[in-house]
């Protein structure tokens, strides 16, 4: 007697498919925070008030830096760019405040800054 490929007795029992672990959402990344090796140039001695906000932003929010540099590198007054930093830092801890994005905190800081004649 001869035995066909299809016969039960040469064929492996079939296995039953592995029970899969149940998938877990993945978890939330923590915002990028320098680390105290990678922190950057120091402040200056001779730094304005903007500037020590700005670096004290970049310090604790690294992907922050262009919105920062932004803000910073606006072609404002010092007055307006103290405001306009200021209005971002505030911002942070704040969902949906406008002045999280730097155009409308720089906007702002030229609106409200003193001596900008809107007084």
């Amino acid at each position: 007697m001869t035995v066909s490929a299809t016969s039960p007795a040469t064929t492996p029992a079939a296995k039953a498919p592995a029970a899969k672990a149940a998938a877990k959402p993945a978890a939330k990344a923590a915002p990028r925070r320098a680390s105290a090796k990678n922190q950057g140039a120091a402040l200056p001695e001779d730094h304005t008030p903007a500037q020590a906000i700005a670096h004290a932003i970049i310090t604790l929010h690294l992907d922050l830096a262009p919105s920062v540099n932004r803000i910073m590198d606006a072609e404002i007054e010092e007055e307006a760019r103290l405001v306009a930093i200021t209005l971002f830092h505030n911002s942070l801890d704040v969902p949906g405040d406008p002045y999280r994005f730097p155009l409308a905190a720089i906007e702002a800081g030229r609106q409200m800054a003193p001596g900008s004649g809107t007084e």
